[in-house]
């Protein structure tokens, strides 16, 4: 992300000497796919600390010298690589977020993202229409694609399962969590892990089940975590529950199905049961530009991609409060334009 101007340039872009739709509509897209093409094109693999030539990475990564040296210069300006006479290395952050074998990377992020972009040609019919003129991307998806998905949510997950389940009350005598469209489940194992006596069932359909098998294994939480195969917009919820997770779930639906949702959830948990919706919330973040970028960049992309759009609190308000949940309490995220909503039953 570009992030440091020069005082001239901060000077222009305010007076708009330098017009915004300079960045907006011409290099921030371009970059964008220039990161994406570094990741599918293994040109970020051939990248260390240590600085290497751009004939060398290009040969090692069986592409084009010109097109290599293109690449790595907008890494540069990105602020992933940086560059020395005609050799490029790692920046920290290129390795944190760009390297293979940096536990932390984002990569299956940066492949989720340009796989979307491609989709984006579409874009114009459903705004004239005002839904996805094509069906819903989910009943598209192929095995690669539910892999990119699934992996990329684990991309972001792991950046803030902690941060958000210490948002979470859980009463002592919660023994019972559903974790609806959960797909990794890495909030319901961090959540079991803080609450011992806390038992979660991934509700998501079969296709991610590989990758909520891999996070359990990977965090031994075999005993308290388990996957159950459903659609929970179609099939019946198990009952009996103290909290219910719908984590990045209702911006992918519209008005009418989020009451049906909450409807379910409702006639599923006890009584002082909570709905713990997580979301991308509009208003959430004031005045911020990058909130309001978070919020209405994803409104249409879910508009775009599944019909959905994103919610205000009170929007999400008037939805619950109407299936006959009391209280709800918001608690914002670091991630600008995220937040967590509690419902209370």
């Amino acid at each position: 992300m570009i992030y440091k101007f020069s005082l001239i340039e901060k000077i222009l872009l305010s007076t708009n000497v330098i017009p915004h739709p300079f960045a907006d509509a011409s290099f921030s897209v371009g970059l964008g796919f220039a990161l994406g093409s570094a990741v599918k094109l293994k040109i970020a693999d051939q990248l260390s600390m240590e600085f290497n030539d751009v004939g060398t990475i290009a040969r090692a990564a069986n592409v084009s010298e010109v097109g290599t040296e293109l690449i790595l210069d907008c890494l540069d300006a990105l602020g992933y690589v940086q560059k020395k006479d005609n050799q490029y290395a790692f920046t920290k952050r290129g390795f944190r977020n760009l390297c293979p074998n940096s536990p932390n990377n984002f990569r299956h992020f940066i492949l989720f993202c340009d796989y979307l972009y491609k989709g984006y040609i579409h874009l114009d019919e459903t705004i004239r229409l005002g839904k996805r003129a094509q069906s819903n991307m989910l009943e598209e998806m192929t095995d690669y694609e539910w892999e990119l998905f699934s992996r990329a949510m684990i991309d972001i997950s792991r950046t803030n399962y902690k941060e958000v389940a210490g948002k979470i009350p859980i009463a002592k005598s919660a023994l019972k969590m559903l974790d609806l469209g959960g797909s990794h489940g890495l909030y319901s194992i961090e959540l079991c892990k803080r609450n011992p006596d806390l038992k979660a069932t991934i509700i998501d359909l079969p296709p991610v089940k590989k990758y909520a098998d891999e996070c359990i294994n990977q965090h031994n939480a075999g005993k308290c975590v388990s996957f159950l195969a459903l659609d929970f917009m179609k099939d019946d919820l198990p009952k009996n529950n103290d909290i219910i997770l719908a984590f990045n779930i209702i911006h992918g639906l519209n008005p009418s199905e989020n009451e049906a949702l909450a409807q379910r959830v409702y006639q599923s948990l006890n009584n002082g049961g909570v709905y713990v919706i997580l979301d991308q919330i509009k208003g959430i973040g004031g005045n911020s530009q990058m909130s309001k970028a978070t919020t209405s960049y994803m409104a249409l992309n879910l508009l775009h991609q599944a019909g959905g759009k994103t919610y205000s609190k009170n929007e999400v308000d008037t939805i619950t409060q109407k299936v006959g949940f009391k209280n709800t309490e918001i608690k914002k995220l670091n991630a600008p334009g995220f937040g967590v909503i509690i419902c209370t039953k």
